[in-house]
């Protein structure tokens, strides 16, 4: 069974979803499932989970993601980016700010804060996603979350275009960034075209274009070097077998609570995934025959 991770360069104009079940095509009874949607307008990097890699799959899409986007100012739509109707209009002009103007400006975005989930996203509300909903008119007032913007930095100015790069927490959704930065301008805005260059340790730069006759089996990278963001154990067969079946173990290891470390065996190879909390080690998630799996 072939287990791991492809790191896909997805294309404009295809959802993530169907962009990948063309994987399906080429070994029909492969697995898959994807860390991180992107929308049809983007493109860029989508980490594609094979086989038992999907039971993992939770603790990659967590990971912190960065984006190029390309804002417009001036007029407002009614998905917030590329692909919705022009809802409203204002005339502006950078020429009254400078490059040091706007990057001050952006840069009041760094650090925490509440992020409203826009209308036409695939976030769940009573199983459906809500775009379902804003499709109908159905308006679905959602709470804010936390998100939290590590790196957001000015690339370049060109009309009424500015083009970023961010690096944000999970969750974060660009487009309502690109709303709420037109704001500080007192002008209305809509992301026109976003890129995801990196998702965890994952970059664009080493994904692939999705392969059209045979899956590139050379491209695999495998459980345990996709989850690498992870610090490594080593565990002797006892210990594999306790936390295999579920046990706690008590443990002497110097890590913060909630510490979740890539669990090996005394061969090196790969089991899985624990958690370490207050002097404990605690099972989270395993492969199946991990044996014959690293």
């Amino acid at each position: 069974m072939i287990n791991g991770v492809l790191q896909i360069d997805k294309p404009k104009a295809e959802s993530s979803a169907s962009h990948i079940r063309r994987l399906s095509k080429l070994e029909p009874e492969l697995k898959i499932g994807h860390c991180g949607t992107l929308d049809p307008m983007a493109t860029g990097i989508l980490v594609v989970c094979l086989n038992q890699m999907t039971r993992f799959a939770s603790y990659l899409s967590s990971s912190e993601k960065t984006y190029q986007a390309c804002i417009y100012f001036g007029k407002k739509t009614s998905t917030g980016d590329s692909e919705g109707e022009i809802i409203h209009s204002k005339e502006f002009s950078f020429l009254d700010f400078s490059s040091k103007d706007v990057e001050n400006t952006i840069q009041k975005f760094l650090g925490k804060s509440k992020q409203k989930p826009p209308a036409f996203s695939a976030l769940k509300h009573k199983g459906k996603s809500l775009y379902e909903y804003a499709r109908k008119g159905i308006k679905i007032d959602k709470d804010e979350r936390e998100i939290f913007i590590s790196s957001i930095k000015l690339l370049s100015i060109i009309g009424n275009e500015v083009n970023i790069e961010v690096s944000c927490s999970s969750g974060t959704y660009v487009r309502s960034l690109a709303e709420d930065i037109g704001e500080l301008f007192n002008c209305p805005a809509y992301l026109k075209e976003l890129r995801r260059t990196r998702s965890g340790n994952f970059n664009v730069k080493n994904a692939i274009k999705l392969p059209q006759d045979r899956l590139p089996i050379d491209k695999i990278i495998s459980p345990n070097d996709a989850l690498n963001c992870f610090n490594e154990i080593q565990c002797a067969p006892d210990i594999v077998d306790k936390l295999r079946n579920g046990q706690f173990v008590e443990s002497n290891l110097k890590y913060d609570s909630s510490t979740i470390l890539r669990l090996r065996d005394s061969k090196r190879g790969f089991i899985g995934l624990v958690e370490y909390n207050e002097g404990l080690l605690k099972p989270k998630r395993f492969l199946e025959n991990f044996l014959s799996l690293s």
